[in-house]
């Protein structure tokens, strides 16, 4: 078996981790030394959107016995859509062999692993799925190019408007700012936009300023020279620069730190950016298109974001409606969530209960917590009928008050916050993570909620 010195004049691959279980285990520290870049995700649309902007030939299933069935219907549906894709199973139980469900799993997957894992054995397994991979390339960009059909779903008045403007925004290239509460789909919107534009057949390079720690974001955005600090082995291309002729997507821009908006400023004005360490200028041809969930108006009054840079950013605007504002979609939505789980189970549906309560929902979380309600569902329910208590015990019980909007959603957020902070024993950097925001976010949210640590 190879060694890791070894390993490490090989270039770089990626793998793609999918975290079924939300287990914490550090998968980049296990697997840099064999010159692996992971990438994790946990539903399926996250992965959908890093394999058609990646090349990824790897995967790796983390699971448990409770969480199989799902996982075993989210695979066969990346699997059907990216075959190039070599499939490893890893179970943190040793259950999986008692199960029925456990025998499809070598429809899709070359092996199998369960806790505890041989990391070496582990590396061994995926340099030669890698391998095995590669000889089927003529798969590979048959299927992507099929796949980038990203829609939104829906016939209502305010989705119509919404593709209009989109499709009229795709055909020019200047800065681009998309507004919308939280889990309403701008990133979608952002996507739809950079396939219907003349960068189209150039990368779309997505990152979120909310999900970075700040003494990382200078060095994603603009990459680092080998030797600029401490740990800096190799050269590493940033955001900006791998976005070169394509679009670079800045998701909740207003979590970006005062200082790095400086940077990013300077590259609006003259397309060029420095990597860090670096002393030669790089011009990036690129778009950019930002997105955020606060209101960027009053951070500029209340001096969190800058007013040049604001101006720059808002050359053109979209904002996308929440999803009480156009409930009539709200069904057809659901039943698309539910369509890569109906093909491990072709007879699973909602039952009417299901729909008159997703109907009468306000929805404070949006298209993505319609996406998580029917994920959970899916897991919960023991036949081949959805009702509303799959959806969530206290679903039905949070509707709209005769209070405010603000007020209605400052409730939710509080009650959320502090259910992370007591799940992670009162360790902020735990529940941050576990909510997939930044602390700077966490922080603000608590403040905004009046919450007392």
């Amino acid at each position: 078996m190879e060694k890791p010195d070894k390993l490490n004049r090989a270039k770089e691959r990626t793998v793609l981790c999918f975290n079924f279980e939300h287990a914490k285990m550090n998968w980049q520290r296990k697997l840099s030394p064999f010159k692996w870049k992971v990438h994790n995700v946990t539903t399926l649309s996250q992965a959908v959107n890093l394999l058609k902007g990646n090349t990824i030939l790897v995967a790796i299933a983390i699971l448990t016995a409770s969480t199989q069935k799902q996982a075993i219907s989210i695979i066969a549906n990346l699997v059907s859509s990216f075959p190039q894709i070599k499939w490893i199973a890893y179970s943190l139980d040793d259950n999986l062999k008692n199960s029925a469900v456990s025998a499809k799993f070598s429809e899709y997957c070359i092996d199998y692993f369960h806790y505890p894992i041989c990391i070496e054995r582990l590396a061994h397994t995926l340099g030669h799925a890698y391998g095995m991979a590669q000889l089927q390339p003529q798969i590979k960009a048959k299927n992507i190019a099929s796949y980038d059909t990203a829609t939104l779903i829906g016939k209502s008045n305010e989705l119509r408007q919404l593709n209009n403007h989109i499709k009229k925004i795709a055909k020019v290239d200047s800065s681009l700012l998309i507004t919308g509460e939280t889990g309403t789909g701008k990133d979608l919107c952002a996507q739809l936009i950079h396939q219907q534009s003349a960068r189209a057949n150039s990368p779309l390079i997505n990152i979120n300023c909310g999900a970075l720690p700040e003494s990382l974001i200078h060095s994603e955005l603009f990459g680092h020279e080998k030797g600029a600090f401490t740990g800096a082995i190799d050269k590493y291309i940033g955001h900006i620069e791998r976005a070169h002729q394509g679009t670079l997507f800045l998701d909740e821009i207003g979590d970006l730190p005062l200082e790095l908006q400086v940077n990013l400023l300077h590259f609006l004005e003259n397309h060029t950016i420095e990597r860090l360490g670096g002393a030669k200028p790089i011009t990036v041809d690129c778009r950019i298109i930002a997105a955020t969930h606060i209101d960027l108006e009053t951070a500029v009054v209340e001096g969190r974001f800058r007013k040049d840079l604001f101006h720059r950013l808002n050359i053109l605007r979209l904002r996308v409606p929440g999803l009480r504002e156009h409930r009539e979609d709200i069904e057809a939505i659901a039943i698309s969530f539910l369509k890569p789980f109906q093909q491990a189970n072709p007879k699973l549906k909602f039952s009417n209960s299901a729909i008159e309560c997703m109907l009468s929902y306000e929805w404070p979380g949006n298209v993505r917590e319609l996406k998580n309600r029917v994920e959970r569902a899916v897991v919960m329910q023991d036949g081949n009928t959805i009702s509303n208590k799959d959806l969530g015990h206290h679903f039905a019980k949070i509707k709209m008050p005769t209070k405010n909007l603000n007020q209605q959603r400052e409730d939710i957020d509080t009650e959320i916050l502090l259910d992370a902070i007591t799940r992670n024993n009162h360790n902020i950097s735990a529940a941050a993570r576990d909510l997939k925001i930044s602390r700077t976010t966490f922080y603000r949210l608590i403040k905004k909620c009046n919450i007392k640590l």
